[in-house]
């Protein structure tokens, strides 16, 4: 229940971040940063739920997803400096797009099947720009 109530809260404050405050971050990067900031830490939280504190810190902190969960903490972290700090409208633009590709990369990671689909899609991306660019 609590993880429904926790995902449900989180994909809330993304919807709102992206309907109410997109369209204005040239003049409030801070109101957008902070609320889809929010909805990101509610997302974690109900898989914190749902697995239990203690075995998702772990499991967050293998050696495999490491690399991911501070990825994504930092994405968040950054999107909130640049946002509230810095007032940088193309630094808070680019901190949420890497912000919301870690969220997915972190959601699919937990879906059978995902992360081995998304290390196929993320070679097969990289190999197509990498022949477009000649290399």
């Amino acid at each position: 229940m609590y993880f429904g109530l926790l995902l449900a809260t989180g994909v809330f404050f993304v919807f709102i971040a992206f309907t109410m405050f997109l369209p204005v971050m040239v003049l409030m990067p801070q109101k957008f940063a902070i609320c889809f900031t929010l909805g990101c830490g509610f997302i974690i939280g109900s898989f914190f739920a749902l697995r239990g504190p203690s075995n998702q810190l772990a499991h967050m902190s293998s050696k495999e997803r490491l690399p991911l969960t501070l990825g994504f903490i930092c994405s968040m972290a950054g999107t909130i400096y640049v946002s509230m700090v810095l007032h940088s409208y193309i630094l808070s633009v680019l901190f949420s797009v890497i912000q919301v590709l870690a969220l997915l990369y972190y959601a699919i990671s937990y879906f059978p099947g995902g992360s081995a689909g998304m290390k196929f899609l993320s070679s097969a991306l990289t190999s197509s720009v990498m022949k477009c660019f000649g290399r």
